[in-house]
């Protein structure tokens, strides 16, 4: 059976759809139709149709396939890469097949996710980030995984050897567009130059950069970036490393300010008591709505954040969410996660840079 590419079932389906079978027409015509629907039902087939593992066996070890100890052998190194895994059964030489591929996929990477120790003073938080990368790391491999298929096995005696494959385009692709949303998320934040999106900043640049460590691996090449890790040194740099800001809160659930308070500091602001040339105001408005409910309440709680600059009004945030919870104390916890994350999402459009 000869199998097309799929560009040319895509035009078999075309000429089906952009025509019907009329029942009135001429014979010739509608027999033209039940060509095209047949060779139609004949190509989606065998496109959907792939060849499951060939299984091979041998008796002697000079009759082993080269491929056991060469996959390379066996595989075209150029559009695929190749692992061998061996076991008491079949799922269990997949399985360590594919666990060697992983790992082949890994120790290429040479550069490791190190910030330089002189940047100690700038980015405190370095250790934790790279923590968070490496966890996005490690669930983009994953993903990429999923794609190893088992191209071969062979039996010899009570031992069983698969070989692993992972197709270096559909990678590629993967890949790709990963570290294409990647850049759209760091042109976005890089564009508001704020210190509170520092850590972001450097979260999403250090897994961009590993990321396309890997993608060099399968596609040859790697994606070149407009950010580099100088300039987001130098700009930090040329910002002061501690800056007095004025917090003041009003009305407003402790986790709140503990969540502002940490993301200023990690920033670089040192909060102080009294004045200061940049100050934030907090407060939370709770209003309680009407609810027919025995047992539950409603309430609608309203964040206000104010920034100053000299004294100025600088920029306005207001968010609200409306929730139901048995007390206000417990209505409010219900709000925290959407507080907390608006918060960390939007402090930077209060322009403290």
């Amino acid at each position: 059976m000869i199998l097309r590419k799929r560009g040319s079932v895509d035009s078999w389906r075309k000429k089906l759809q952009e025509s019907s079978i009329d029942f009135d027409a001429p014979q010739g015509h509608n027999f033209l139709h039940m060509k095209y629907l047949f060779f139609l039902t004949i190509l989606t087939g065998c496109s959907l149709w792939k060849q499951p593992p060939s299984l091979s066996q041998s008796a002697d070890h000079k009759a082993l396939p080269a491929w056991i100890y060469s996959p390379y052998d066996d595989c075209n190194q150029s559009l695929e890469l190749c692992a061998v895994g061996e076991g008491g059964s079949q799922n269990e030489a997949s399985t360590i097949a594919r666990t060697n591929l992983a790992s082949i996929f890994e120790v290429q990477v040479k550069s490791d996710l190190n910030i330089e120790n002189s940047s100690q003073q700038y980015f405190p938080w370095k250790g934790e980030v790279r923590q968070e990368v490496h966890q996005l790391l490690k669930e983009s491999v994953n993903e990429v995984m999923e794609t190893v298929q088992i191209k071969k096995y062979h039996k010899h005696e009570k031992m069983t050897f698969a070989l692993s494959s992972l197709d270096r385009m559909k990678v590629s692709e993967l890949i790709l567009n990963r570290l294409k949303k990647l850049d759209d998320e760091l042109n976005v934040l890089w564009s508001k130059k704020s210190r509170v999106n520092l850590r972001k900043i450097m979260r999403v640049y250090l897994e961009r950069e590993k990321l396309n460590d890997r993608y060099s691996i399968v596609s040859g090449a790697g994606l070149p970036t407009k950010i580099t890790y100088k300039d987001i040194f130098e700009w930090r740099s040329s910002r002061p490393q501690f800056e007095p800001l004025a917090l003041k809160i009003g009305q407003a659930p402790d986790w709140m300010s503990e969540k502002i308070k940490e993301l200023l500091t990690e920033a670089g602001f040192k909060i102080v008591k009294g004045d200061a040339d940049k100050a934030i105001s907090l407060n939370v408005e709770s209003i309680k709505e009407y609810l027919n409910v025995k047992g539950f309440e409603k309430y609608t709680f309203t964040l206000n954040l104010t920034s100053f600059n000299k004294g100025e009004k600088n920029r306005i945030l207001t968010s609200s969410e409306t929730v139901t919870g048995r007390t206000q104390t417990d209505a409010l916890l219900k709000v925290k996660t959407f507080f907390n994350n608006y918060i960390e999402n939007h402090l930077s459009d209060l322009h403290l840079d």
